[in-house]
């Protein structure tokens, strides 16, 4: 299947966020105008839903959907007709300004398993794989199966982490930005950008030449995250990926990074693989996550798979995480610590 391209007025996008935002704040809705997109896809994915189903669907309670609801039909969006059901002009606008497109639903456990279907992606991605620089173990590099970077594509697909969104991905050896122009490209969607920050120059050179067989162009640019995010590429996403070194030190300075890419928005979203721990640098993981103000939705034990990795057993675990209204970078400036594991000090006697 083919990617449909659509060219969308930036006032069309302009005039459906002030919807959104204004949608939110008369229905009094704490998740802000991504709870209402929340609303909206899950309507147009099921066709007809009612209140009681939009809100397991979505995760907010009833009255609060009923709410969004009664605000959505006042500006003619929805209508009722056995149930909550998008009207002509609601249906145009998510599909024109949201970019939203595919009613396609992987069940879980579908995914983090990929069925037959996907098995021809798979297979161009294992060659992705195959041209791709060798590992550097002095950055971390371990790389992702391409199941699992497919796997990765499917789970930001499903929490609305694709459609007309700005994704930002810190560090990519694992290909992740190629597994979603694959999935992009496979469903017919619209992937608004995807932009990798990568200090491997291999990978640099790579991935900007090898997305070109995907049809959704990837921006990888040669930075060090030791360093602030470039100007131009603060505040301007919708959601963060970030598969970092394995160390704690490198956690925060890669979910620190990724928060401060994200637009200032309650419910943009940040995705994080990080392995297993002792106990307490488990908690100190999570409170590093928290005091950035990113709340933990969803872990996944071991949904990563890698070849190698033998610190980890080949395996880590996803934390999908969204932001709160006091999203705040833990590190800002240029960072001096230690980052990669073969930056500590070994152990003598």
């Amino acid at each position: 299947m083919r990617r449909r391209t659509r060219k969308r007025d930036r006032t069309d996008v302009r005039q459906s966020e002030n919807v959104l935002t204004d949608v939110a704040a008369d229905a009094r809705l704490d998740e802000g105008p991504e709870g209402v997109r929340r609303v909206l896809r899950a309507i147009y994915r099921a066709g007809t839903l009612p209140v009681r189903d939009l809100s397991r669907e979505t995760g907010l309670p009833v009255p609060v959907v009923a709410a969004v609801r009664g605000e959505l039909e006042t500006r003619g969006w929805l209508e009722r007709r056995g149930g909550v059901r998008l009207s002509p002009v609601g249906r145009n606008a998510v599909e024109q300004q949201l970019s939203l497109s595919c009613r396609r639903r992987f069940q879980r456990p579908v995914f983090p398993v990929l069925n037959d279907e996907m098995r021809s992606l798979q297979t161009r991605m294992e060659a992705f794989g195959g041209r791709r620089p060798a590992a550097d173990v002095r950055l971390d590099q371990s790389h992702a199966t391409a199941e699992t970077a497919l796997r990765r594509a499917v789970y930001l697909y499903e929490n609305d982490g694709l459609e007309g969104r700005d994704v930002l991905i810190l560090g990519d050896d694992d290909l992740t930005s190629l597994a979603i122009g694959l999935l992009a490209d496979y469903l017919g969607i619209s992937v608004r950008r995807v932009v990798v920050l990568e200090c491997d120059p291999r990978l640099v050179a790579f991935l900007n030449a090898a997305s070109g067989e995907t049809g959704q162009p990837v921006e990888a640019v040669d930075h060090d995250l030791r360093s602030d995010l470039p100007g131009n590429l603060l505040a301007g996403f919708d959601l963060f990926f970030t598969d970092p070194p394995y160390t704690l030190s490198g956690l925060s300075l890669f979910v620190s990074r990724g928060a401060a890419g994200l637009r200032p928005e309650v419910g943009k979203q940040g995705f994080v693989c990080f392995g297993s721990r002792k106990p307490d640098e488990t908690a100190t993981a999570v409170r590093t996550i928290t005091e950035t103000g990113l709340a933990p939705v969803e872990i996944i034990p071991g949904f990563n798979r890698y070849d190698g990795a033998q610190m980890l057993a080949g395996v880590s675990h996803l934390i999908r995480t969204v932001a709160t209204a006091r999203l705040t970078p833990r590190v800002n400036g240029f960072y001096k610590g230690s980052l990669y594991t073969a930056d500590r000090p070994r152990k003598t006697g």
